[in-house]
C-alpha cells in the first residue's frame, strides 16, 4: 500500500481547469516509487540487518531480476536505507516488495509526487536524526551518479542530483527540536560524574563533531578520527584533545564516557574492550551499530543507543519546510512526469521506424544497383527524414504541461503522432 502521510501534496497537481476536463486521467507509462526502511519504520537491529543486506552489488543482481524496473536508485545514509525506482505501471511496483530484504512491515512506500517530497526532506536534513546535517546532501549525489538505467533518458539521476542541489536546508538547530547528537551531548552532560569526566568521542563526521560542539566546555575531551584529523577550528572551538584510531585502547583505558559515531559495517567495540574497574558510559551513536549489543550485559557499563536517544526527542515539533519546499517539489515533479512519457516516444519512433523499413525493402527493387556507399547513403537520407518529419511534434508533445490536462494531451498527441502499419 503506497504510504499516504503527505496529504495536500498532491494540491499542485490538478487544477480548477483540469477538473473541468471530467474525471478521466491519462497516466504516463512509468511511475516513480521509493522504499524506505528507517528509525522511522523499524527498530535500530532490523535496520542494521537491512543494511548489510543490500551492498551495492545486491542491488545490481536484483536490478537484472526485475526487467519491469527502468531505473534503480539506492540511498544509504547512517539510519536509513532507500530504494528509488522507476518501473512499468502495467507491473505494479508490489512485485518488487519479494526482493526486499527484512519482513514488509519495515519499509514504508511513497509514490509519485509523494517519494519526489521524501527525497527532498532528507535531502535537505529534515529527515537527519542530526537535523539540518549537510552530508547527507552529498549522499544523495552520490547515490544519483550511481543510478541503474535501461531507460532511454535519464530519469533518477537528474532527480536526484536536482534534490542535492535544490532542496531546502533544514537549519542546524530547529527551536524545540535538537539534533540527536545534541539530545546525546546533553544526556551525557546530566549523567557525568563530575565537569572534569572525561569524555572520548570516535568519530569526525557531523554527529560526532556536534556531539563535541554541545558538551560543557569544562568536560576534558579527546577525538579519535580514522582517516582524517579534525579541524584545528574544531579543536580549538572544544578544547579537544586528538588521537589516531589505532589508540584507541589507549582513549578507551582512561574514559568515562565513550562515544562511537562511525560509519562501520560491523560493531567497533566489544565486551573485551570496555574497562570493567570503573563504571563507564557508552553512546553508540553509529549504523549499523558500533557497539556490540552484548555491552550491554556488563554491570559496570551504561549503554545509550540511537533507539534510546530518538525517544528522547522533542515529540510534536513540526518539522515542515514550507512553501518553499512544496514549489522545488512541485517543479521537479513536473520534469520528471513528462521523461516518464519517454517509452510512448519511443514507441512513435518504433512505428515510423517499422514502416520505414517496410517502404524501403518495396521500393529497393525499383532503385536498380546500388554500391555500398549508395546504399548507406540511402539508409540514412530515409532515417533522417524520418526523423526531421518526427521531430518537431513528439518535442511539442514532450515540452506539454505536467499535470492531469497536459496528461491528456500528451497522450492524444501520441496516439496521434504514431503511425500505423499501412499509413502512407
Amino acid at each position: 500500500m503506497a504510504h499516504s502521510s503527505n496529504a495536500g501534496i498532491g494540491s499542485f497537481r490538478t487544477s480548477a481547469a483540469d477538473a473541468d476536463e471530467g474525471s478521466a486521467t491519462a497516466e504516463p507509462p512509468l511511475e516513480l516509487s521509493a522504499f524506505e526502511c528507517s528509525l522511522d519504520t523499524t527498530s535500530l537491529d532490523q535496520l542494521g540487518e537491512v543494511a548489510r543486506a543490500l551492498p551495492r552489488a545486491q542491488v545490481h543482481a536484483a536490478f537484472g531480476r526485475l526487467p519491469a524496473v527502468q531505473e534503480l536508485a539506492l540511498l544509504s545514509t547512517c539510519h536509513r536505507v532507500e530504494l528509488y525506482l522507476i518501473a512499468e505501471r502495467s507491473r505494479p511496483t508490489y512485485d518488487v516488495r519479494p526482493a526486499l530484504p527484512g519482513a514488509p512491515e519495515v519499509w514504508r512506500e511513497y509514490r509519485g509526487a509523494h517519494a519526489v517530497r521524501h527525497l527532498y526532506r532528507v535531502a535537505g536534513g529534515w529527515e537527519s536524526l542530526a537535523v539540518g546535517e549537510r552530508e547527507v546532501g552529498r549522499q544523495v549525489r552520490n547515490a544519483g551518479g550511481a543510478v541503474l538505467s535501461r531507460h532511454p533518458r535519464a530519469v533518477l539521476r537528474e532527480l536526484f542530483l536536482g534534490a542535492a542541489d535544490g532542496a531546502p536546508v533544514a537549519p542546524t538547530a530547529l527551536r524545540g527540536a535538537p539534533s540527536v547528537a545534541a539530545v546525546a551531548a546533553d544526556h551525557v552532560a546530566r549523567i557525568l560524574p563530575t565537569e572534569s569526566s572525561r569524555v572520548v568521542v570516535v568519530g569526525t563526521g557531523v554527529v560526532g563533531r556536534q556531539f563535541l560542539e554541545h558538551l560543557p566546555p569544562r568536560v576534558a575531551k579527546t577525538v579519535v578520527y580514522r582517516t582524517r584529523p579534525p579541524s584545528d577550528a574544531l579543536l580549538g572551538a572544544t578544547g579537544a584533545a586528538v588521537l589516531p584510531i589505532e589508540r584507541l585502547d589507549e582513549a578507551v583505558r582512561v574514559a568515562d564516557v565513550l562515544v562511537l559515531a562511525l560509519r562501520s559495517d560491523a560493531p567497533i567495540l566489544g565486551a573485551r574492550d570496555v574497562p570493567t574497574d570503573r563504571p563507564i558510559v557508552v553512546v553508540d551513536l553509529g549504523m549499523p551499530r558500533n557497539v556490540d549489543p552484548g555491552v550491554r550485559r556488563l554491570a559496570n557499563v551504561r549503554l545509550v543507543d540511537l533507539e534510546e536517544l530518538r525517544s528522547r526527542r522533542v515529540s510534536g515539533v513540526s518539522l515542515s519546510a514550507g512553501d518553499e519546499l512544496e514549489d522545488r517539489v512541485g517543479r521537479a515533479y513536473d520534469r520528471l512526469e513528462r521523461k516518464l512519457w519517454e517509452p510512448s516516444v519511443a514507441e512513435v519512433y518504433r512505428a515510423a521506424e517499422a514502416i520505414r523499413r517496410a517502404e524501403y525493402a518495396r521500393a529497393r527493387k525499383f532503385l536498380g544497383r546500388l554500391d555500398p556507399a549508395q546504399e548507406v547513403a540511402v539508409e540514412r537520407l530515409t532515417r533522417r527524414l524520418v526523423s526531421q518529419v518526427l521531430r518537431g511534434p513528439v518535442e511539442r508533445a514532450r515540452t506539454l504541461p505536467a499535470g492531469t490536462r497536459g496528461n491528456r494531451e500528451r497522450q492524444r498527441a501520441l496516439e496521434l503522432i504514431r503511425p500505423a502499419p499501412g499509413d502512407p
